[in-house]
């Protein structure tokens, strides 16, 4: 079952491009430890475990944490770089000298005896670009930069539940998607397919239509009007899940696919969970032109019982009947895996 966060943790972190002290993050956030290698780690159905600290004077905040809490992490000049959740805390110095040796440009933050004692253990290690300046005017800060390591006290965060409702909401909407360059026009486009009338749409793209940035930014469109118009839920399993950022793990699956410049048409789209696209793309399932599943015969393997459960079942189909698989589409992808040979 899901945890809802309680807290919003910053975590200011050395600068990437400080060679000597950003090592200290990428080796035990982002690269992880093994706990098995610490005798006073905790015990974790890990083989790797993010792992971060703070000094005596932040044990305030410290002492507020709780698994399932979010730790934004800003590693670049008014961007925070990576969120994480709470798995566990631990006081325990011993470990603390044994995990971060030196940092601070060679020297240890604070006293020499004390490194970071005050351990909180992270999984879900998600790269995010937020902007500082706007998730901090949601809190009423007007500075970009977090002094130290702080948690948003009660009541800055409820300004983030009021507006927002959820902390993973407010961090969806402040993420970067760094392959658009214009964020707005994207945004448009989405609106465009979620609107689009029901004219007969075309099986493939037209080419001069696609130039490398336009396709960067209509495939981001098209990823967020399929998520919406399904609701964010697959459409075979009906699972809606989010990462620790807020963002749907639901993909948005071409019909007939987009390796053969299959168009961007909401018609030619299904949302599906990362196990049912592999399989819908990799030619084990399809849909029938009723918007059933049909699940190909199985070879003799336990691991694709879970697929051959949904065979006959109906999707779980979007709210608006114009943003169903077309039939156009349907026939394609069955055409183009072998399923009426």
């Amino acid at each position: 079952m899901a945890v809802t966060p309680e807290n919003l943790f910053f975590a200011p972190c050395s600068r990437s491009n400080k060679e000597n002290t950003f090592p200290q993050f990428q080796n035990t956030v982002l690269d992880g430890i093994d706990p098995d290698a610490y005798d006073e780690a905790p015990d974790f159905d890990h083989d790797r475990i993010s792992v971060w600290g703070v000094v005596s004077g932040n044990k305030a905040k410290w002492d507020h944490m709780r698994p399932g809490d979010v730790v934004l992490f800003y590693t670049k000049q008014r961007m925070y770089t990576h969120a994480a959740r709470v798995v566990e805390t631990q006081h325990n110095a011993d470990l603390a000298r044994r995990i971060w040796t030196t940092y601070d440009e060679g020297r240890r933050v604070a006293d020499l005896d004390e490194p970071w004692p005050y351990i909180f253990y992270l999984d879900r290690v998600e790269q995010v670009d937020i902007p500082s300046p706007d998730i901090h005017a949601d809190i009423g800060w007007d500075t970009y930069y977090p002094q130290s390591f702080t948690r948003v006290i009660d009541r800055r965060r409820e300004k983030i539940l009021e507006r927002y409702g959820s902390i993973a909401a407010c961090l969806r909407h402040h993420r970067q998607d760094s392959s658009v360059e214009d964020p707005v026009e994207a945004d448009e486009l989405t609106s465009e397919l979620l609107e689009s009338d029901t004219a007969e749409p075309d099986l493939t793209a037209d080419d001069d239509e696609y130039e490398t940035q336009r396709r960067r930014t209509r495939s981001r469109a098209f990823r967020d009007a399929v998520r919406t118009a399904y609701d964010e839920q697959c459409a075979f399993c009906g699972s809606r899940r989010e990462t620790i950022a807020g963002t749907p793990e639901v993909e948005a699956a071409h019909i007939y696919p987009r390796s053969e410049n299959g168009v961007d048409d909401l018609r030619n789209g299904i949302a599906l969970c990362k196990f049912h696209h592999w399989a819908f793309d990799s030619g084990w399932a399809t849909l029938t032109p009723s918007h059933e599943i049909e699940i190909r015969d199985k070879p003799d393997r336990e691991a694709y019982d879970d697929l051959q459960q949904l065979d006959g079942k109906s999707i779980h189909s979007p709210a608006q009947e114009r943003h169903t698989p077309g039939a156009k589409f349907i026939e394609a992808h069955r055409e183009f895996h072998g399923f009426d040979d």
